[in-house]
């Protein structure tokens, strides 16, 4: 098949791309002008090629390298001789093993291995001293290599939909790390130098099999988002009270009975689910969370709401559907900026629901 390159001039100083895609979305290069031929994009997007075209190495200046949604099986060991690559784009093909020439690629500062079969990395994946976006999203790794602690440059790793049974202490190694999404795995726990991620903002664990957090997550002081939905948690450390700029917080779906007083501390908190878990009360404390937009509860065991809950001046959506309420208190009335309250499966009776509706006229009820 004949190669179709695609040139043009960058500068690769202010590259964007998307992070965990199922396929590639070639990275903005932002600055461009035409340079010349030493500065070149390869594109061999979905190209049903079943193996690398030879005359690919022959393109020593190529910076970018878009080999996705193809059928390639392996990648060749000459992948080593493009020493200026900074972008390697190889999801949504066939590959089981990466050749240990990957490390000689010095400058890459994004690797997309999403959507392979990959069961493992060389270790020299840890030369690559400047990546800073690795997407392996959707393959078949049951474990990290310790060198994963080595890419001092990392700022995002994707990790969704493995089978990975722990993460590596050496993950803990990754200072500059912002954006850790590990969901659809096999986690039962965290190892506690998760705490040493100090830079982390996002931290994505829906759908693990975790039976607890450490209390080292409280010293991710930067967390804005945190996601444990889909686990067998049945408590949380105390310690999740340190995380003071936390805007949202999913913990869906596990067996949590109770919360740590110290939860009511997130006074940043715009969202909070809390679904699916075995509540049986929520505490007054709640009033304390003044930004919350958005509570999602249905699937507990709640009797009733506490009176506080009408302190939630910002509240735009409350969902308490599936609990065994039988009515609310009036304070919900406080409520003005509520738009939707559901509350289907809760044996409420209709008188009830009148009053309901007469206490929020601006807000879509569903019984």
């Amino acid at each position: 098949m004949s190669i179709k390159m695609l040139v043009f001039a960058l500068s690769l100083c202010g590259w964007v791309a998307s992070a965990d895609v199922r396929h590639t979305v070639v990275p903005v290069l932002a600055g461009t002008k035409t340079k010349g031929v030493q500065d070149t994009v390869l594109n061999l997007l979905d190209q049903k090629l079943e193996s690398v075209p030879p005359d690919v190495f022959n393109h020593p200046q190529l910076k970018a390298l878009y080999l996705g949604s193809n059928r390639l099986t392996s990648l060749p060991p000459q992948i080593g001789q493009l020493k200026h690559l900074r972008v390697l784009a190889l999801d949504l093909n066939q590959l089981t093993t990466l050749p240990v020439q990957i490390g000689q690629l010095k400058e890459l500062v994004y690797l997309n291995l999403a959507n392979n079969r990959l069961t493992s990395l060389p270790p020299e994946i840890g030369q690559l001293k400047k990546l800073g976006d690795l997407t392996l999203s959707n393959n078949s790794l049951a474990s990290l290599s310790k060198e994963i602690g080595q890419l001092a440059s990392l700022t995002q790793l994707y990790l969704r939909s493995n089978r990975l049974v722990g993460l590596p202490k050496e993950i803990g190694q990754l200072k500059r790390l912002a954006v850790l999404e590990v969901p659809g795995n096999q986690l039962t726990s965290l190892p506690p130098e998760i705490g040493q991620l100090r830079n982390m903002a996002d931290l994505n664990l829906n759908n693990n099999p975790l039976i607890r957090l450490p209390p080292e997550i409280g010293e991710c002081k930067e967390l804005k988002e945190l996601y444990v939905g889909g686990g067998d948690l049945t408590s949380l450390p105390p310690e999740i009270g340190q995380l003071r700029k936390l805007t949202r917080l999913l913990l869906s779906n596990n067996r949590l009975a109770t919360l740590p007083k110290e939860i009511w501390q997130l006074q940043e908190l715009e969202e909070l689910s809390l679904s699916g878990n075995q509540l049986t009360r929520l505490p007054a404390e709640i009033a304390r969370l003044r930004k919350l937009t958005s509570l999602y509860l249905p699937s507990n065991r709640l009797t009733q709401l506490p009176p506080e809950i009408g302190q939630l001046q910002q509240l735009t959506v409350l969902h308490s559907g599936s609990n065994r309420l039988t009515g609310l208190p009036e304070e919900i009335r406080q409520l003005q900026n509520l738009k939707r309250l559901y509350l289907e499966g809760n044996p409420i009776p209709p008188a009830e629901k009148v009053k309901i509706k007469q206490w929020l006229p601006k807000c879509e009820v569903f019984f």
